[in-house]
């Protein structure tokens, strides 16, 4: 009964309190490199640190009144920034789609296996990305434009039609939520509702009633030529990958799908 009683060298070790754990971050790449006008707390840095998804986050993406408002993935970058004096709607969607891929991709590995409905004949199939293999697009103007970059985070270009010239700024977070809100817009009239949206001013004329006049009015090949203006110096996170149908075939490259079931995989 007065077998060996350890010394201290052998007695267990503590255990850790569960309550010390602090959730790893990362820092992830702004496509941006920080392009923000100068009182955004992004401006000019070219990385945001965020925190590794967790069970609370998860609870997020599953939340049936979030879900229904469209706002649960917007909702989740919000969590996931560590600087919480960084508002989540006002990053830019390139930016805003770095977090996701990086976060999905850190709390459930960088394969992504979806659905993809084929270009082609409809039939849906099996398709599975890797979130590893992707590219920055910076947003850079490309030589032979004539857009000239303000400093703050807008643009001017004349238009080549009408000469009109229009100044313009890069979609946010609010932007697609405001976007995606109006639903019967969505389906009927998106290209203009993202002008309106993004379009500053024509010739100096700043006013929304001139503004929208001019949106609904431009000729088609304006209209065209400030897409593509827009959509050269806009900075993403490139995720496309060749799909190639097992129906029909057909051969296609496709962009990774965002939701709330990019975060689930196998369901």
């Amino acid at each position: 009964m007065g077998g060996h009683k350890p010394t201290p060298s052998e007695e267990a070790p503590q255990m850790a309190n569960p309550m010390d754990f602090v959730t790893p971050s990362q820092f992830v790449e702004l496509p941006s490199g920080g392009n923000y006008h100068e009182n955004h707390p992004l401006h000019g840095q070219g990385t945001i640190e965020i925190k590794y998804m967790t069970a609370k986050d998860e609870d997020i993406l599953t939340n049936r009144s979030l879900l229904k408002k469209g706002l649960a993935i917007d909702r989740l970058i919000q969590n996931l920034i560590l600087n919480k004096g960084i508002n989540a709607r006002s990053l830019l969607i390139g930016d805003r789609n770095a977090i996701l891929i990086n976060a999905r991709a850190s709390a459930y590995g960088a394969d992504y296996k979806t659905k993809i409905a084929c270009p082609g004949c409809g039939e849906t199939s099996k398709f599975e990305f890797d979130l590893a293999e992707h590219q920055i697009h910076a947003g850079e103007i490309e030589e032979g434009t004539n857009i000239k970059s303000l400093g703050d985070g807008t643009y001017v270009v004349t238009l080549p039609l009408s000469t009109v010239q229009a100044r313009f700024r890069l979609l946010t977070g609010q932007d697609e939520i405001d976007l995606i809100s109006d639903k019967k817009s969505v389906e009927k009239d998106l290209v203009t509702r993202q002008m309106k949206s993004y379009i500053i001013d024509f010739n100096g004329y700043e006013d929304r009633k001139t503004i929208h006049y001019v949106v609904d009015n431009m000729v088609a090949t304006d209209s065209r030529y400030l897409r593509d203006c827009v959509r050269m110096v806009t900075p993403d996170i490139s995720m496309n990958q060749e799909f190639s149908c097992k129906h029909c075939e057909h051969k296609e490259v496709v962009a990774v799908p965002f939701g709330t079931e990019f975060f689930w995989p196998d369901r």
